[in-house]
């Protein structure tokens, strides 16, 4: 059996190309690791936010451009951009007309293309009621309507070429099958999910750092695509936030409340009360530092009640933050009257923590530490996503080593390379990227059909 198309994952990536292939006439069958309806992928558990660069998608593509080179330090691929931003605004009104309810989440420009009703930022659990899970079961729901046969449960593991276009190799809890297509899109994530990966691409203690995501994202297609003579890009690089360490055992307290600004301003140490040299600008920069570090865990951040009443009430999303929030779910939070105490509190020895605060407070863009009580909160950074991949070109094509496209091959979303990332963090928007690419891949794979 010849099916048009298999798509690896079903997030949004991989069912908006799914969809969009079914309305040009073609066949597909979606291969989704998970067995809950809606899948499991990043979309799910997100805060709903569709932005490009942190700019709404109705801004004009030039302008939007603009924005995804500036905030790449000229690091992304300049067709993958031109692409983004030509197709940002009629991916979105596509994906209205697909059931998603879009509203204004707060003042800021990036917050205008929302899904709604909005995300409450309470830990990984599907939340039915919640527009992120909504528009991923409605998407389930379109897809069926079209023809398209979603297979729950159904990991895929082995890609290989057949005479028909390539045989894909997948496991269920029945044992392991195989399907053949002419055109294979792997949409399934990043590798935020596989140890082994990070710590092959991003650092060596990497995957010590907390998953801030779906544990669905293993880097599967990545391997595959891999295998199968792909070319990468950016491989080291991640997005995501600093949360409190107590998220390791507590839903509560991820996916927010987010911790960057705490930190980016207050003063960064170690265990042993040693400050963290970070000239970090943003929490994606400061959380791709943290994560090549030895001890991923092992930090806290020092603020006094000024700084904490300050940037601990920053909400730059729409979602719990520090102050009150982390305290009320049950995140590590300690407070004394002088450094002395809450170094007895933290078991940090007292002349290198008060060193650490005197260095903090001559360091430039820093908060000054000055006013009692003083507070301690130990964090770890969060990897919400990987941002390197494979390469493709503006229409989804896999591209080999060598940059030519792999005939039916196509990748969207967080297992592509080229349009996240950068010295600064360059984070693009995981939700726009996924959207964006799935919804301009869709239709090439259908003249890919039909060459």
């Amino acid at each position: 059996m010849a099916d048009s198309c298999v798509v690896i994952g079903g997030g949004l990536a991989g069912m908006t190309a799914a969809i969009r292939f079914a309305e040009q006439g073609g066949r597909s069958i979606v291969l989704e690791r998970s067995d809950a309806e809606g899948g499991d992928g990043n979309a799910r558990i997100s805060g709903g936010l569709f932005h490009i660069a942190w700019r709404p998608m109705d801004e004009p593509a030039d302008a939007l451009f603009d924005a995804v080179i500036a905030t790449t330090d000229g690091e992304a691929d300049p067709s993958l951009a031109r692409t983004l931003a030509d197709n940002a605004l009629e991916a979105t009104t596509w994906l209205e007309k697909q059931g998603a309810e879009f509203a204004r989440k707060g003042p800021r420009p990036y917050m205008k293309f929302a899904l709604a009703p909005h995300t409450v930022g309470v830990g990984k659990r599907h939340i039915a009621e919640r527009g992120p899970d909504q528009t991923m079961c409605r998407l389930y729901e379109r897809a069926r309507d079209l023809g398209v046969e979603i297979r729950t449960g159904a990991s895929a593991s082995r890609l290989a070429p057949a005479p028909s276009g390539w045989e894909v190799t997948y496991h269920t809890v029945e044992g392991v099958e195989t399907v053949t297509a002419e055109t294979v899109m792997v949409a399934d994530g990043g590798f935020q999910g596989n140890q082994e990966l990070l710590a092959r691409y991003v650092g060596a203690n990497a995957g010590s750092a907390f998953l801030r995501a779906s544990d669905a994202s293993t880097g599967n297609g990545l391997s595959m695509l891999l295998d199968a003579g792909a070319g990468a890009t950016g491989l080291g690089r991640v997005y995501g936030h600093v949360l409190s360490r107590n998220a390791f055992d507590n839903d509560e307290l991820w996916p927010y409340p987010p911790l960057d600004k705490l930190c980016l301003m207050g003063a960064l140490v170690d265990r042993g009360g040693r400050l963290f040299p970070t000239a970090a600008e943003n929490g994606v920069q400061l959380v791709n530092e943290l994560v090549r570090t030895e001890d991923p865990r092992g930090f806290y951040v020092i603020c006094d009640d000024a700084l904490w009443q300050d940037a601990g009430t920053d909400n730059p999303y729409g979602t719990p933050v520090p102050n009150p929030d982390l305290q009320q779910r049950g995140g590590h939070f300690v407070s004394a009257h002088t450094l002395e105490d809450l170094a007895a509190e933290l078991g940090m020895p007292v002349e290198v923590l008060r060193s650490s605060v005197a260095s903090h407070n001559t360091a430039t863009g820093k908060a000054g530490l000055s006013g009692a009580p003083f507070h301690a909160l130990a964090v770890v950074p969060g990897i919400t996503f990987t941002q390197g991949g494979v390469r493709t070109d503006d229409s989804g094509r896999v591209l080999d080593t060598a940059g030519h496209p792999i005939p039916g091959l196509f990748a969207a979303g967080s297992c592509v390379g080229g349009i996240q990332g950068g010295p600064r963090g360059g984070y693009v928007g995981g939700l726009a990227v996924a959207l964006v690419f799935g919804y301009v891949a869709g239709v090439a794979m259908a003249e890919n059909k039909t060459a």
